[in-house]
């Protein structure tokens, strides 16, 4: 009994192991880098969010967007897709989407460089809050499986509009992006759960 429970044990350390190594996907996913590696629209930017510390930063619609390529051994497994965020702008009275931030993504063919086939939409879940303080960081994430053909995966970070609300300026802000695989579904959540 006494070495099952060591082995069981063992067995746990080695899989915590596993999820906590996990690399993630993105390149420069803090902005260290300013926005290399990173397509920038509209009015997407790097900027200070705290002392030494740079940020993702979007006003009046604008957005970045990076893919990442996968190889074909990663069907079947788990992306988590994860971000912290702000935002200067809430409209909780009206119920209004406008100026939260929205972590967005597709699972993608392997196409071409800036097109190819959408083969899953990635949004829901915990990928854009519906109630979250003015200018207070929120963690985003969410958790997908990797469907056949999937060659790359886009990821967004986006600023959301609703109808008849528009911009007006304030800033979205985006940190700490990620994307991950894992063999099960149950590994992502346990890494969300550690990253908490």
């Amino acid at each position: 009994m006494v070495f099952r429970l060591m082995f069981f044990s063992a067995a746990l350390i080695a899989t915590a192991t596993l999820v906590n190594a996990q690399s993630n996907l993105l390149q420069n996913p803090n902005a260290d880098l300013q926005s290399q590696f990173w397509r920038a629209y509209g009015q997407a930017s790097v900027e200070s969010c705290a002392t030494d510390n740079p940020c993702f930063v979007l006003r009046n619609g604008g957005y970045f967007i990076q893919d990442v390529n996968i190889s074909s051994d990663a069907v079947g497994r788990y992306s988590l897709l994860v971000a912290r965020a702000s935002t200067e702008r809430v409209l909780a009275d009206s119920g209004s989407i406008t100026g939260l931030p929205s972590l967005y993504g597709y699972m993608m063919d392997a196409g071409e460089p800036r097109g190819g086939r959408v083969l899953a939409y990635l949004q829901g879940q915990n990928m854009s809050p519906l109630n979250v303080p003015k200018n207070e960081w929120v963690t985003l994430w969410g958790i997908f499986q990797v469907p056949d053909g999937t060659g790359r995966i886009r990821v967004f970070l986006n600023q959301a509009l609703a109808n008849g609300t528009p911009h007006n300026g304030s800033a979205t802000r985006f940190d700490d992006v990620g994307v991950y695989l894992f063999p099960t579904k149950q590994d992502a959540k346990s890494f969300m759960t550690a990253r908490r």
